[in-house]
């Protein structure tokens, strides 16, 4: 028995030098908690081998069921530092921490009950029956917090509960979902360190997949956060979530989402087709499992799951008129376009009192008034302006014209983007010209608002607003965007199944304007948010395995 306990206090021991870090940070108590817990635990060693009785043996049990807890602590406090630890230390210190785990769950053994009254028959004796209130209350706070570290471990390196925070993966999971994440076979590490159980599995594409969110900076302050509010949302059973910006909202990290791209494979979304290219394929190709994961069109699911979704981003009147409008652009007759261009063109030259005496077009209308929204809000403006400026006619003429000179487009996304483009355009124009012809016949106010055929285009350029609005899930251009690049090897793209509600790896935080079409110089823009980016399978933290809650919607993620 004493050599035992002797070896697992020399190795908490070493463990403890393992985690000494200069006073730099906070992380330099780490060692401290360490060393002076091992001293400790030698201490009640040496009194108890000394003088065998029950008054001693229960504050030694009471050492070794806490000490691969605190050397945890230790392990953790000590790596917080702004410099990452150096990998051998780290394996050093986990190989430590394990033997001496190891070896107090053998002290341990050997100290129960049972067993303790072979090696020392005057401890047989019954222990005093009679417990004092102060004695009951600090069992069951002992008995809580060795609950919670063990549940701390398992979530770590076992399992984990999730909680689903949003409809992104509707209608598989729906808020409030409780699942059963397995972390074991994805290679869990070591907080805040890169050592750990070695991953023994790759993901395929379908798989529901836990992830650290990319989107935000994986610093080593960033990932103590993270850390930290992972403990407490661990030890609170998925109750409380302080993971939290700097603007005191919640953070989307970590994310829950299918893994619809693989390693070696180049993405393209088109009207809310998945397609992909592999490096020995010549085109793309669309993805028919993806088809079966995605859903669109949420109002149109079955009453029992409509029921539990909170919100339903597009009716059906919504998502049909979407449809309508994809199909609009991919059936586009580009020679009978080209040819009203030219015909409104000629129209408004007619209704212009200003010959142009420019070589080249002005800058009439800059780049961010042909953000679509824009654009259609100034019509009228625009109108007088091309109307009343030297310019406005080769300005126009550019505009509605330019994209002539080359419809050809490489890819199915930019060649739908650039039909988009010249639907959008021939309206606009449609609606200048009509404006044009109103003014010229100097139409009251109101006349001109209610103009039936005005209010006729009007109602056409909503439609496209419309469109434009959902565009970025309904479509995705070539990914990765360089010609010879292609999702690299342990790597993965996720996608949220309720994909007008779900801000994934096709998406950036941050909204720019972006042209319909970037070989167009006159090309109309929209509000953009897609920057998509593939996650390394080191972020990856488990599958989701299991739904546990509701009980009404027990199984299996499909």
């Amino acid at each position: 028995m004493s050599s035992v306990l002797y070896a697992v206090v020399a190795m908490s021991a070493l463990y403890s030098a393992t985690c000494f870090q200069p006073p730099s940070s906070i992380a330099v108590i780490g060692f401290p908690i360490g060393l002076l817990f091992t001293l400790a635990t030698l201490v009640v060693s040496m009194r108890f081998l000394s003088a065998p009785n029950r008054n001693r043996l229960a504050p030694l049990r009471k050492m070794f069921e806490y000490l691969p807890f605190v050397l945890f602590a230790s392990f953790v406090i000590s790596r917080t530092g702004p410099v990452d630890g150096q990998f051998l230390l780290d394996l050093a210190s986990v190989l430590l921490w394990i033997a001496a785990s190891v070896l107090s769950v053998v002290v341990l053994y050997r100290l129960s009950d049972k067993r303790i009254g072979m090696r020392y028959p005057s401890l047989t004796e019954a222990a005093p029956s009679r417990k004092t209130v102060v004695t009951h209350t600090f069992e069951w706070i002992d008995a809580l917090v060795q609950a919670a570290c063990l549940v701390l471990l398992i979530n770590l390196f076992l399992f984990q509960l999730y909680a689903i925070p949003s409809e992104s993966m509707v209608p598989e999971f729906m808020i409030g979902d409780r699942v059963v994440v397995l972390k074991t076979p994805s290679g869990p590490k070591f907080p805040l360190s890169n050592v750990g159980i070695p991953r023994m599995r790759s993901y395929e594409r379908g798989d529901i997949v836990v992830f650290n969110n990319p989107h935000y900076n994986d610093t080593k302050e960033a990932r103590v956060r993270s850390f930290a509010s992972q403990l407490v949302y661990m030890l609170t059973f998925t109750a409380v979530n302080i993971n939290r910006d700097e603007y005191g909202a919640i953070k989307a990290d970590p994310l829950v989402k299918r893994v619809v791209g693989m390693p070696g494979e180049k993405l393209m979304m088109v009207d809310g087709v998945l397609y992909a290219k592999r490096k020995d394929a010549p085109d793309f190709k669309p993805v028919s499992e993806d088809a079966v994961w995605a859903a669109w069109n949420i109002d149109a699911l079955p009453r029992s799951e409509r029921a539990l979704v909170e919100r339903i981003p597009l009716s059906r009147e919504q998502f049909t008129l979407l449809e309508s409008v994809e199909s609009l652009r991919a059936n586009a007759d580009l020679h009978a376009l080209g040819s009203e261009a030219s015909a409104l063109v000629d129209r408004f030259a007619s209704l212009r009192h200003l010959e142009d005496t420019v070589l080249s077009a002005p800058e009439l209308v800059s780049r961010n008034a042909r953000e679509v929204y824009a654009l259609f809000s100034s019509d009228a403006d625009i109108t007088r302006l091309l109307l009343t400026t030297n310019g406005g006619l080769s300005w126009f003429r550019d505009f509605m014209t330019g994209w002539t000179v080359n419809s050809s487009r490489d890819t199915l996304f930019e060649d739908r983007s650039f039909r988009l483009n010249v639907l959008i355009k021939l309206c606009f124009g449609r609606l200048v010209v009509r404006n044009a012809e109103l003014f010229a016949s100097n139409t009251t106010l109101d006349a001109f608002r209610n103009d039936h055929e005005r209010t006729q285009i009007l109602s056409e350029a909503q439609t496209y607003l419309h469109y434009l609005a959902q565009h970025d899930q309904r479509n995705m251009g070539e990914f990765p965007e360089a010609e010879d690049e292609y999702i690299p090897d342990n790597c993965f793209f996720m996608m949220g199944d309720n994909r007008f509600n779900s801000l994934d790896m096709r998406h950036s935080y941050t909204i720019r304007l972006a042209a319909l079409d970037p070989d167009d110089a006159y090309s109309v823009l929209y509000r953009s948010n897609l920057g998509p980016q593939y996650v390394p399978v080191s972020r990856i933290l488990g599958v989701a395995s299991f739904r546990f809650w509701p009980l009404s919607r027990l199984g299996i993620p499909e």
